[in-house]
């Protein structure tokens, strides 16, 4: 496979993709030896891995990291780049669920709290007749048990669907990718709650304009740390970024 060109959004390699040439990515995957991982960063995301040097170090070995989220294209272009889409996972799920209808791509959900992979399956089936969903298992497990690894090699997905948050999929990934006997691994949080229909989505239009994480925010108020303190917090570490890059390039060129 051909490299992509990539933005480094504090130390992350983010891809420079649209849908359809991650899509285009995500099949070239499936069809190449050995187990490749796709995984989606967002503003939350970026800023785990500055707090979290193994979640970074995980990040950095996945084989391809897309923008999933509108704030990273804002900071694309602060950093001076450019990214042309949003890439949500929930969003790619529908194009690959279409995909393994018609090509037979074998499935499996791993994630959520028990019986949440099921209802995901269960509503997927009905949506899409003849996607073949082998196997699923809920994502609470100790990090060193070895069971989901034997139930997934058991049940020989092509794509593991992996929905556990951050930092924990990333780190999941990391230990067990290699002892997987699955085509493409992708990682996606709290999909699986979308997929079951027990949290619903902005319409499309609203989505494209960012706004998606007011309406997560207010579905799941729990979580305000992460988009009413995270969000500024990931623009200072932007600008942050920017500013020392800037910084840099006047001490390597001074002024005649």
């Amino acid at each position: 496979m051909m490299p992509c060109n990539t933005i480094n959004i504090l130390g992350v390699p983010v891809s420079v993709l649209d849908m359809d040439s991650l899509l285009a990515r995500l099949q070239e995957m499936l069809a190449a030896p050995g187990c490749a991982v796709a995984y989606g960063v967002n503003a939350h995301s970026l800023n785990l891995a500055c707090q979290q040097a193994d979640f970074q170090k995980a990040l950095l070995g996945m084989d391809l990291i897309y923008a999933d989220g509108a704030s990273l294209l804002l900071a694309a272009r602060v950093l001076g780049g450019c990214l042309p889409e949003k890439l949500t996972t929930t969003d790619i799920w529908p194009h690959l669920c279409q995909l393994g209808v018609e090509q037979g791509t074998r499935f499996f959900l791993l994630g959520g709290e028990p019986g949440l992979a099921e209802r995901a399956r269960d509503k997927a089936l009905e949506e899409y007749p003849g996607l073949q969903i082998v196997g699923t298992h809920n994502g609470y497990f100790d990090l060193e048990d070895e069971t989901p690894v034997k139930l997934i090699n058991a049940a020989a997905p092509d794509i593991l669907w992996v929905g556990m948050g951050d930092p924990r999929q990333a780190l999941w990934v990391e230990k067990w990718r290699q002892h997987l006997k699955v085509k493409l691994i992708l990682t996606c949080g709290g999909m699986f709650k979308i997929v079951s229909g027990e949290l619903d989505r902005l319409s499309s239009h609203w989505r494209q304009k960012g706004c998606e994480w007011i309406y997560r925010l207010w579905q799941e108020p729990r979580n305000w740390r992460r988009y009413l303190l995270g969000l500024p917090a990931f623009g200072l570490r932007v600008l942050g970024s920017r500013l020392m890059e800037l910084g840099g390039n006047l001490s390597n060129n001074p002024p005649p």
